[in-house]
């Protein structure tokens, strides 16, 4: 009496619908055939995701997904309780199985069309994830190399240091990334910056050497530099005595400059010395590297004055060159102008600097010609020109 109630209450049992259970069947085979599929073009859309967010594959799926989750939805509706649970009817299967028949249909046909593009989308992901392994091995080698007890003694080395900050710096970077074409260029980062660290490590026992041979290097230099600064007093009086005062005005206290610059790289010399001798090599190089700024300048204090007394002294055997040069690029300024029919615009402007032209010329007539300024005067007026030349050929 039981059984029959059971029966009619649910339309049947399992035993007595064998259609409801083939078409039960069937719906959950069609359901597991979408499943297949949407975990095969998803691990690509995820992938295409990571490589490039903007690409039109990644938009073409939501529709489609969305018809899966509908027709999975329906599909989850029907399912049984329990296995003693009833049937529905075959026809209510039957309905969802072909919802789901349609999903495959459109994922399938999506996989055929972009499955290259899905592709592409997962090697490059698999690309960057094994950069990602090597970077993330690289810095782990960099720090067990820096735990080495042979490395103890250059761990405060501002090199050492420097190369650390920048690997742990690299290495957070990488863990915030997630696109795949920046995770393999974090990646890389990481990978070089590990290297720097073996770099620095590598070189950090030979940088006593090298800090005491700079400082070999620089105090001959600053030997050499005491020896031209001497040249200054004859090249100047030789400036005074040829040329007016104006001519080397701006050169009076070079020798001072010169002699100022060669006492401070001394100092830092002294410095580089003292810095070896407590252990810090590095940081007697860098006191090397300001001495050889200072000598630069020593040199340049030097060079300006026996310089100046040289290109005087072209300029006063035959001054007319100077000017014959400029008025050249002048005429070949106009021409241009014509040709590209800009006279209108710059014409007048170029004109004009024919009068500048012999007034600069005219600056050497005189008792004490002032070949400086001539010579200045017209590099200026080159360097203009040069500029509408470039204003005319469109290059700024």
């Amino acid at each position: 009496m039981a059984r029959t109630f059971m029966r009619r209450w649910f339309s049947g049992g399992p035993d007595d619908d064998p259609a409801a259970i083939g078409a039960y069947n069937a719906m959950t085979t069609a359901f597991l055939q979408t499943d297949r599929l949407l975990a095969e073009i998803e691990d690509g859309i995820a992938a295409s995701h990571d490589t490039d967010p903007t690409r039109d594959v990644v938009g073409r799926w939501t529709p489609v997904r969305e018809q899966h989750a509908q027709a999975t939805s329906r599909y989850l509706e029907l399912q049984r309780p329990e296995p003693e649970s009833p049937y529905a009817s075959a026809a209510v299967y039957e309905d969802c199985t072909r919802r789901l028949e349609q999903v495959s249909a459109e994922m399938t046909a999506f996989r055929e069309r972009f499955g290259e593009k899905l592709a592409r989308a997962r090697a490059a992901r698999q690309i960057a994830a094994e950069a990602v392994r090597q970077a993330r091995a690289a810095a782990d080698r960099a720090v067990a190399e820096l735990d080495r007890p042979e490395s103890l003694p250059f761990l405060q080395y501002p090199s050492v240091i420097a190369a650390v900050d920048v690997l742990a710096a690299q290495v957070r970077r990488l863990d915030t990334v997630t696109d795949s074409a920046d995770r393999q260029e974090s990646a890389t980062a990481v990978t070089d910056a590990a290297a720097a660290v073996h770099a620095a490590l590598a070189a950090a026992p030979g940088r006593t050497g090298e800090a005491q041979n700079a400082v070999r290097s620089i105090a001959t230099r600053i030997s050499a530099v005491a020896t031209r600064a001497e040249q200054l007093e004859p090249a100047r009086s030789a400036l005074l005595r040829e040329f007016s005062a104006a001519c080397s005005n701006d050169l009076v206290d070079n020798d001072r400059v010169a002699a100022d610059a060669a006492a401070a790289a001394d100092r830092e010399v002294q410095a580089a010395r003292g810095e070896i001798t407590a252990g810090h090599p590095e940081s007697a190089l860098a006191h090397c590297g300001k001495a050889r700024d200072h000598l630069r300048a020593a040199d340049d204090a030097v060079d300006a004055v026996t310089d100046r007394l040289r290109s005087l002294r072209e300029i006063r055997a035959n001054p007319a060159a100077v000017a014959d040069r400029v008025r050249f690029r002048l005429r070949d300024a106009q021409q241009l102008a014509m040709q590209r029919d800009l006279v209108g615009e710059w014409g007048s402007v170029l004109d004009a600097q024919v009068d500048r032209i012999d007034r600069a010329c005219a600056a050497l007539d005189g008792v004490h010609p002032d070949y400086w300024t001539y010579t200045t005067d017209l590099e200026a007026i080159d360097s203009f020109i040069g500029g509408v030349v470039d204003r005319m050929r469109g290059r700024v």
